[in-house]
């Protein structure tokens, strides 16, 4: 399946997750039908490298393919967008425990790459034993493989890497040798199943174990520097917004405003929020895709991306995530009493927006560390 197919597919299943997406925030998670439509379309696919017949779709086309999902589904795109970063996590492996653990192309990876678990070395059976409560495990319901991240102990003292820092890993691990807790009561993106999920004195073998900063195994310019995991994440924001302005545009052309009985579209208050929500929402995604097709370009030509490359990426996480917010408000608030039922699609935009903009990238604590890398200091993650 080829990036142009992928396209194809996900433009063609638009309408089916818009149907389907009341039932997942419903049952809390993504349905089979939804799930069985994404992985069909090749949505979990997208990194995954030719060398294993994978599509190794460009991290440009990746945000926008996210970004179709999404306008869609929020929750359908968001779990796209994390399921599919077995592509990317399998390339910090060696190539052939990479393709054990992940023998179809399709497979979904849920977790988080937070260090909150405790990785103890065990040296006599050549691992770790791993330990801890991980939380936001998007996905995880429908996953077959699950990330964790954790600190590494060695004889119950911490192991820290050439900078004096904890030694951060991630390690890698069937999603049944986990304990999933049902902890996905939200505000917004409710079909995501993003639960809890339990790990206790779990033997990992060392080499389904990678840290960031050792860098990718694979060749590549998709796999050439650790941030391109989540430099497609603005997708879903942008999606979300994307729709909840066609959705005010159509409430628009057949509301009537009372008492006077005005058409809505000619009252000046709504023509003025219709262009500034726009405006927002155009200028975040023109900003956005011009940083990452920079970093992208650099990549491409065989370079790392420079600092300030870096920061630009960083500071347009959180901008993307509260400007599409700052928009769907907006429009919510000028369409007025229709909003807030159910049955009116930007009631879930925006509890959607609300929740992923809790995300610590679309939280002003990435605007600090943009704005440190800005003034020269070091990336405080590997990350980013």
């Amino acid at each position: 399946m080829k990036t142009q197919e992928i396209l194809a597919n996900v433009a063609a299943l638009g309408p089916r997750l818009r149907e389907q997406a009341p039932e997942n925030e419903r049952l809390r998670r993504l349905g089979p039908d939804t799930v069985d439509g994404l992985r069909s379309a090749g949505a979990f696919r997208l990194p995954m490298p030719a060398t294993w017949g994978g599509p190794e779709v460009d991290i440009v086309t990746q945000t926008e393919i996210i970004e179709t999902l999404s306008a869609a589904d929020g929750s359908a795109g968001w779990c796209a967008m994390i399921g599919s970063d077995s592509g990317f996590y399998s390339a910090f492996l060696d190539d052939a425990v990479g393709r054990a653990l992940y023998p179809d192309l399709d497979a979904v990876t849920a977790g988080g790459i937070t260090p909150v678990g405790r990785l103890d070395v065990d040296r006599a059976a050549g691992g770790y034993r791993l330990s801890g409560r991980f939380t936001f495990a998007s996905g995880i319901h429908h996953a077959e493989v699950v990330a964790a991240g954790a600190v590494a102990f060695d004889d119950g003292a911490l192991v820290t890497g050439p900078d004096g820092q904890p030694e951060w890993r991630v390690a890698l691990m069937p999603k049944s040798d986990v304990e999933v807790v049902d902890t996905w009561h939200t505000t917004g993106l409710a079909g995501s199943g993003s639960c809890d999920y339990v790990i206790d004195n779990l033997f990992i073998p060392a080499e389904r174990t990678f840290a960031f900063a050792d860098g990718a195994r694979r060749d590549g310019p998709l796999y050439a520097w650790p941030g391109m995991f989540i430099a497609n994440v603005p997708g879903v924001p942008l999606g979300i917004a994307r729709d909840a302005l066609d959705v005010a545009r159509g409430i628009w052309a057949e509301k009537v405003i009372v008492p006077d009985g005005r058409p809505a579209r000619d009252d000046g208050r709504v023509r003025a929020a219709l262009a500034r929500a726009q405006a927002l929402v155009g200028a975040a995604r023109s900003y956005h895709y011009a940083v990452l097709g920079s970093v992208w370009d650099t990549l491409v030509a065989g370079d790392p991306p420079t600092l300030e490359q870096r920061a630009a990426l960083a500071g347009s996480f959180p901008h993307t995530f509260q400007t599409c917010r700052e928009a769907v408000a907006l429009l919510y608030e000028e369409i007025g009493s229709q909003s807030v039922y159910r049955t009116c699609p930007l009631d879930r935009h925006l509890r959607d927006l609300i929740t992923i903009g809790q995300h610590i990238m679309g939280q002003n604590r990435m605007r600090e560390m943009a704005g440190g890398m800005w003034l020269g200091e070091p990336s405080p993650l590997p990350v980013l």
